[in-house]
């Protein structure tokens, strides 16, 4: 149902589905994934008041992610439009999410295509542990406990 939480706007699956695979050209640890999804969603409300894909995020340890984002990633793996791989990564293993298949860009407006590739664009050389670090700064975050929701009207005081 859409609200404070959804950034006003019902689920729209296909478009949360293509955002994931548009973020993991080229390769996305799943961690940073997370953090991506959550920064293109939440820009696009502080820009225009309703959220990219009406996804519900999350506070948890390692920074806000989507609700249920295990389902949609086993979902794209399960077509074969997704690739995650465990990776070492420094001392830690990691989960390497790389897109199979080009997202359908139609599913998005101009707006949205606008901020994906801005989000994207701007945490290109950031790691999972920056990106993490950087969304632990959020105020949507540090305002919110554990497991709780992660009202979308924290958008305006967003970093970037």
């Amino acid at each position: 149902k859409p609200d404070e939480y959804s950034g006003y706007r019902k689920l729209d699956a296909s478009k949360l589905l293509n955002a994931i695979l548009f973020l993991c050209r080229g390769g996305t640890l799943k961690t940073k994934l997370n953090k991506l999804l959550f920064y293109a969603d939440f820009k696009h409300f502080k820009e225009y008041t309703v959220s990219l894909t009406g996804a519900r995020y999350v506070h948890l340890q390692y920074g806000p992610v989507p609700e249920n984002y295990e389902f949609y990633f086993a979902e794209l793996v399960s077509e074969k439009k997704l690739g995650i791989e465990e990776v070492q990564v420094a001392q830690y293993i990691g989960e390497l999410c790389t897109a199979q298949r080009e997202p359908d860009i139609g599913a998005f407006l101009d707006s949205e295509l606008k901020i994906l590739a801005q989000v994207k664009e701007y945490f290109q050389n950031f790691n999972s542990s920056q990106i993490k670090d950087f969304s632990h700064g959020e105020r949507g975050y540090n305002e919110t406990q554990a497991d709780q929701d992660i009202s979308y009207r924290y958008a305006e005081y967003l970093q970037i």
